[in-house]
């Protein structure tokens, strides 16, 4: 799994970008097919306190998660996406493994 933190024209300091990191590092346990995980860092010109976006974009073989979220910090809004793609990560992977809805053959008995 590749991870990547882009950050353009802002100074983060690089003890958040290793907990951010780390933290993404474990949506890796939902299993082999996350191949990238691209985390974009962004402040807003707003004068409201709430103004530091996070977008994460997961790529699974075959389909693309794109979570974002505004807090006050850019940890709080990284963590607050990793939560929601954990619960969509379970809800997909659950999907996955359930049975279809008919069978179908081509063949005749």
């Amino acid at each position: 799994m590749t991870i990547e933190i882009h950050s353009p024209k802002l100074n983060v300091r690089e003890k958040m970008l290793e907990t951010i990191k780390k933290k993404a590092t474990t949506l890796s346990r939902f299993g082999e097919s996350i191949s990238r995980v691209e985390i974009f860092l962004t402040e807003e010109n707003s004068p409201a306190r709430d103004n530091k976006t996070c977008k994460i974009r997961l790529s699974i073989f075959g389909d693309t998660l794109f979570v974002q979220k505004t807090a006050d910090s850019f940890e709080k809004a990284a963590m607050s996406v990793i939560r929601v793609l954990k619960r969509r990560l379970t809800q997909k992977f659950k999907e996955r493994n359930l049975p279809p809805d008919a069978m179908t053959s081509t063949v005749e008995v």
